[in-house]
């Protein structure tokens, strides 16, 4: 499914510089299939699309303003074909993460991080390249 970045909440409080770099230089030399897999979100009591994984990516997005297509799980097994290794290790997030993101949502909103534009704003020098 397309979403908007923005829609999305982070459930981490880091993004990681050398992923970020890995990713814009995908995008800028065409090497589209290259980027990670689809990032995997989960809804909260209120609707709310909480990243499981795949904050690297949603940042990229969200900086360049373009949807991004994501996978909703309903549940901890609720993951992607695993076609590949990295496919492999979303499916592992989602089954290790899916119940705690909530709770790590909680932590980052008392932190001052309500959105990936909060979280966006800690890597200006890597994404605003």
């Amino acid at each position: 499914m397309k979403v908007n970045p923005e829609r999305i909440l982070p459930s981490q409080d880091f993004l990681k510089p050398k992923t970020l770099t890995y990713i814009l230089a995908c995008i800028k030399n065409g090497n589209l299939d290259k980027l990670p897999p689809s990032p995997i979100v989960r809804k909260d009591s209120k609707g709310n699309m909480i990243a499981i994984d795949g904050h690297n990516l949603i940042a990229v997005k969200l900086i360049r303003k373009e949807d991004i297509d994501v996978h909703i799980a309903k549940s901890a097994n609720d993951g992607l074909p695993e076609m590949s290794e990295a496919d492999i290790q979303r499916n592992q997030d989602l089954r290790d993460k899916f119940d705690t993101v909530l709770v790590d949502r909680e932590t980052l909103e008392a932190q001052g991080i309500n959105t990936f534009s909060d979280l966006v704003t800690r890597y200006d020098s890597i994404l605003k390249r």
